[in-house]
């Protein structure tokens, strides 16, 4: 192939890729009602979280971002925890390698399990790409009121979900 072709099918590529930094307001919209199986071996529904702001965090065993993010996703649900806060993470893996993470990062939320084919829940949350990490953000009225690829940074941790917690 040669190198103009090559670059072109780069930068076609590159532009067709969605942003790994991107985050997004929602129109309020209800969020996919969903039943997962969590590690502690209970099914677990989003209705469990009413009243919360609920932070959805897909993820895997194998991204290494994602491992970096869930240690401050422990620590946001250390410190915020008692304001209303809630991070439930949805491992998108095989469940010994989620245990694995789940004991070796002691995340300290929950961990709900969605590593199945037929399994749809994070496109129906708009990321049909299947890039990870990937948080959808619900207010306490139920409402899905942001979504993001990529880290959340802190920056936009303090701009999206801790005045929702006021």
């Amino acid at each position: 192939m040669s190198r103009a072709v090559a670059f072109t099918l780069a930068l076609v590529m590159c532009m067709t890729l969605p942003d790994a930094g991107a985050g997004e307001a929602a129109a309020d919209k209800p969020p996919s009602a969903f039943t997962l199986p969590g590690l502690d071996g209970k099914p677990h529904q989003l209705a469990e979280w009413k009243n919360k702001v609920v932070l959805l965090n897909f993820w895997a065993s194998w991204c290494s971002p994602c491992q970096s993010e869930i240690r401050d996703l422990v620590a946001y649900q250390n410190q915020y925890g008692a304001d209303g806060l809630q991070i439930v993470g949805i491992g998108l893996d095989d469940e010994a390698k989620l245990r694995n993470v789940h004991r070796s990062l002691e995340i300290n939320y929950p961990v709900l399990l969605a590593n199945t084919p037929d399994n749809t829940l994070m496109s129906r949350y708009g990321n049909t790409q299947g890039v990870v990490p990937f948080s959808v953000l619900i207010a306490r009225n139920g409402e899905v009121v942001y979504t993001h690829t990529g880290l959340i940074s802190r920056e936009m941790f303090a701009e999206e979900v801790i005045p929702r917690l006021r």
